[in-house]
């Protein structure tokens, strides 16, 4: 009984599904449904023949047009693609005219086939838009000027909200609403944007002030105190700037530090073409007396400082005789020092090397004394400002006036620690 009951379950279980397949029209609905896979098929066979051949046709042509001007910006375009994104236009316009004649009866699919189309021509826009905006700042950043920046700031941001406007034009068209309204259901959301593209915001903002004051551009030789950076600009970008050290590391900074902190930016320099010496060296002040008869007959050998102290001496006589002053204790009086006649030397010697400006700020100062001595800082430019050729200046002006030194009695300060090995 219970066999049979369970017979007639499963009996009426096989009438239902008979039921529901005859209600369907199964045949009739695969039929419709492979008729529109084929039809499918072929529009989209049809769409890459069109494809092919105006993206070569356009090829063609373009390249004909290159090669018979001798304009360099048809050949950036040529090579940015830009060429081949306006003949991606001429099969989809094809395509969209015949999707009505070519489903005509099936106005579902019609409807979603319109949307993929509309959805590829923002694509498509939005790609001419990339490449004619990459076209155009590679030609106007061929030098390096500070334009450069202001191109690649605006570019990247143009880059940025048209691909931001696309895609809400792309909700837009799945949504069925128009731009406006997306717009606004996207105020509420206005606080998260700006935040998520908070340092692209200030990276375009530096990059118009760099631009309009002049600051720094790429190729510039920049230190930046804060980082205990120095090096050549080598891309100045909208989040970024990439700094090349003179290790041949690169380290990349936020573009908005290079307007917010200290900068120093060493191209004057370079293009005057000129570099500073500015240093020092500590004498032991217990090695400083005056100059006696003797001494100063001495030292009336030295080519560089003979004729100062000739002036000197006469100078400092007619004073000591108009002052009546006595002379027999060494205080008393204007005399002149070892020390001063170092400083003297080492300013006629500055004067007449050839490799120092004569032109630019020389001179050899006193700094205040420390507890290991005093200063004595020179400074000057030399006429180079070549890293290498610089530092070979430098080392030979302190090797001469460190061993001279000793020509006029004086010490150099040495600090030392007593080691017991």
């Amino acid at each position: 009984m219970e066999k049979l009951e369970k017979y007639n379950n499963i009996h009426q279980y096989y009438e239902w599904v008979y039921e529901i397949i005859h209600l369907l029209d199964l045949k009739k609905w695969i039929c419709i449904t492979f008729y529109i896979i084929c039809k499918l098929i072929l529009f989209s066979i049809l769409l890459i023949v069109l494809e092919c051949i105006f993206n070569k046709g356009v090829r063609f042509i373009g390249k004909r047009i290159v090669n018979s001007t001798h304009f360099i910006w048809d050949n950036i375009l040529y090579e940015n693609k830009v060429f081949d994104s306006l003949a991606h236009f001429f099969p989809l316009s094809i395509g969209f005219i015949l999707i009505k004649p070519f489903f005509k009866n099936y106005q579902t699919i019609i409807i979603y086939i319109e949307k993929v189309f509309d959805i590829l021509f923002v694509l498509m826009i939005l790609q001419f838009l990339i490449r004619v905006v990459n076209s155009i700042m590679r030609i106007a950043t061929s030098e390096n000027n500070h334009q450069t920046i202001a191109v690649r700031s605006f570019s990247q941001l143009l880059k940025i909200v048209s691909i931001i406007f696309c895609v809400l034009i792309i909700i837009a068209i799945l949504t069925r609403n128009d731009l406006i309204t997306v717009l606004t259901s996207l105020g509420a959301i206005t606080a998260i944007v700006i935040l998520i593209f908070r340092d692209t915001i200030l990276g375009f903002v530096s990059g118009v002030q760099m631009a309009s004051t002049k600051m720094i551009k790429v190729g510039d030789w920049i230190g930046i105190h804060k980082y205990n950076i120095e090096g050549t600009v080598r891309e100045i970008n909208l989040t970024s700037a990439k700094i090349e050290n003179f290790d041949k590391t690169i380290t990349s900074v936020p573009t908005y530090d290079l307007i917010s902190t200290a900068v120093t930016n060493f191209e004057v320099m370079r293009k005057k073409n000129i570099r500073r010496i500015k240093r020092s060296i500590l004498f032991n002040i217990q090695s400083f007396h005056f100059c006696n008869a003797a001494k100063l007959e001495e030292f009336q050998n030295f080519y560089l400082i003979k004729n100062y102290i000739h002036r000197k001496k006469k100078e400092i006589e007619d004073f000591n005789k108009k002052k009546n002053i006595d002379l027999s204790m060494d205080i008393n009086g204007r005399r002149l020092t070892n020390i001063g006649l170092f400083r003297q030397y080492a300013l006629e010697y500055l004067h007449q090397h050839p490799r120092i400006s004569q032109s630019e700020t020389l001179m050899v100062r006193h700094l205040e004394p420390t507890p290991y001595g005093l200063p004595i800082e020179l400074y000057c430019f030399t006429n180079t400002s070549v890293s290498i050729k610089y530092e070979r200046i430098q080392a030979s002006v302190f090797d001469h006036l460190l061993t001279a030194a000793k020509e006029f009695n004086l010490k150099v300060t040495q600090v030392t620690t007593n080691v017991t090995y």
